[in-house]
């Protein structure tokens, strides 16, 4: 498919093996171009500039950072005084995120590759500015496979999109990416390690911007210098519907925001916020 400027798209016509909802067909049409999806299996990665307004990155920063300042002191916090705060179940928090919960193209990019039925998960992450040190050293989202894989392994699969609130240069350190390390099992990193790794990627960010990563990819940050400004990201994370979780690390809402939104919404937005049965 072509979109309406003549740009290369796809379309994929799903047939799901459902006997009890007679086979129903899902169709995703997605604008990128299949080269693009083709590198992001390949690569583990995929940058994507101005995903956000740099206006509405900026407004969402600022929603981050109120966030931040109340769950401060909670003693459930993710929070490491003067250094950085995570920041979990953002859709519970500020109804300001559900417009994110169809932003495209990542949810069409997300239904492509995994199929499409996926859930979504929004957190954040805050570095506050002017200090040094601050970083976060390799790591992989989903450090559950084993070796040697058994038969009927289930090999996990996640697409992680990280939107970028604001600029992120060298002195709030760039992130770092090993391309292909997503379908490297056998890649073993010790914790806490900070080195540079063979083949590394360094990425820097306008607000936002964003950067596709599927959860295997093994990625760090590199250490932010004294003059570094706040580095804010949201951590956008598509889930095959019929994988659960129960998250039960950071702060949790005082009233949960979906629980509200999923009383009125449409199918599809239930299902976009766990709603899945079978």
């Amino acid at each position: 498919m072509v979109d309406t400027e003549g740009r290369p798209g796809l379309r994929t016509d799903f047939v799901l093996n459902d006997q009890v909802r007679d086979y129903p067909t899902r169709s995703v049409e997605c604008t990128m171009d299949p080269r693009d999806l083709d590198e992001l299996v390949r690569t583990g990665f995929l940058v994507r500039r101005g995903i956000l307004n740099p206006q509405v990155a900026t407004w969402l920063a600022g929603i981050v950072l109120k966030l931040a300042r109340s769950e401060q002191k909670c003693p459930e916090a993710e929070y490491l005084p003067g250094q950085s705060i995570y920041i979990r179940a953002l859709l519970d928090k500020d109804a300001a995120f559900h417009r994110l919960l169809r932003l495209e193209p990542a949810l069409s990019i997300a239904r492509s590759l995994l199929g499409p039925q996926v859930w979504v998960d929004l957190e954040a992450r805050l570095n506050y500015q002017g200090q040094s040190g601050v970083a976060v050293p390799w790591h992989s989202h989903l450090p559950v496979i084993p070796d040697p894989l058994p038969p009927f392994f289930s090999y996990p699969h996640q697409i992680h999109c990280l939107i970028y609130l604001d600029e992120v240069t060298e002195l709030e350190g760039p992130l770092c990416l090993i391309p292909g390390s997503h379908m490297e099992p056998e890649l073993r990193i010790p914790l806490g390690d900070q080195n540079d790794q063979p083949g590394q990627v360094k990425l820097y960010f306008e607000p936002g911007d964003a950067v596709f990563i599927h959860a295997n990819l093994w990625h760090r940050t590199i250490p932010s210098s004294p003059g570094a400004g706040f580095r804010r990201l949201l951590l956008l994370g598509y889930v095959p519907s019929w994988v659960k979780a129960d998250v039960s690390r950071g702060a949790l809402a005082e009233r949960p925001l979906t629980a509200d939104l999923m009383r009125t919404a449409d199918a599809e937005t239930r299902e976009l916020l766990g709603e899945f049965t079978w």
